[in-house]
């Protein structure tokens, strides 16, 4: 009976990030921004009482994660590799700038690796929901992952009709620290997305937001496994 509370953020900056550098699997580390942006959303959620904290392996979110959970004595972080971002091939290193199409091939002497497809992150977010929240013994779980992770995963459950989105809820790209919270009954039933990648807490004391990088992961191929090198953003 009753029910589980997700809370699920994405990391803080990185300078691949800030420089809209694909990054993918890099392992990549939080800038001073980041470091920021991470503190400031660790004193938002220092008064729930989480009981579990899952985190990508990748630095940039298990670092956010260790900062969250400076607050919450007893509370171990376990690392997980399904919890990375989309693995973006050889587009990985590599600007993708403003977000506008553009054509990118490998380098000389590189191999073509293509990137993780859109429906690949969302089955592999989606399963490891289905084996890791389903049937949790703990109350309120910290997730910490990346952009594209997040977002495939929440459309995922939306499609799939696991949660449905409270009234004026919408997804999109997630903000770095976003956080989206997500109630599923312990019972059959289906959960409540109740917010989505919300930063209030990048707020300054007067009203001016901090600003968080753009996303280099969260891109569409024009068809998946084009060989063309040939990406689009997503709205």
């Amino acid at each position: 009976m009753g029910t589980v509370r997700i809370f699920i953020a994405r990391h803080g900056e990185t300078e691949e990030n800030k420089q809209g550098i694909i990054q993918g699997h890099l392992d990549t580390a939080l800038n001073l921004e980041g470091e920021k942006q991470a503190d400031l959303v660790a004193k938002a959620l220092k008064d729930v009482p989480f009981d579990a904290c899952y985190s990508s392996d990748l630095r940039r979110a298990a670092d956010t994660a260790k900062r969250i959970i400076v607050y919450h004595d007893g509370v171990e972080l376990q690392t997980q590799t399904a919890l990375r971002e989309r693995h973006m091939g050889h587009f990985q290193g590599r600007v993708f700038e403003d977000f506008k199409v553009k054509r990118l091939v490998p380098k000389e002497g590189e191999g073509t690796q293509e990137p993780e497809s859109s429906e690949s992150v969302t089955r592999r977010a989606v399963t490891w929901w289905n084996e890791t929240i389903a049937g949790t013994t703990a109350s309120h779980v910290l997730v910490v992952s990346h952009g594209a992770w997040i977002r495939r995963l929440v459309q995922g459950l939306l499609k799939q009709e696991s949660i449905r989105a409270a009234r004026g809820v919408t997804v999109g790209r997630c903000p770095n620290t976003g956080v989206s919270i997500i109630e599923v009954p312990r019972e059959r039933g289906r959960g409540d997305l109740l917010q989505y990648g919300d930063v209030m807490h990048l707020e300054t004391e007067d009203g001016d937001a901090i600003a968080v990088g753009v996303n280099g992961d969260d891109v569409e191929l024009s068809g998946a496994g084009r060989s063309d090198g040939h990406l689009e953003a997503v709205g």
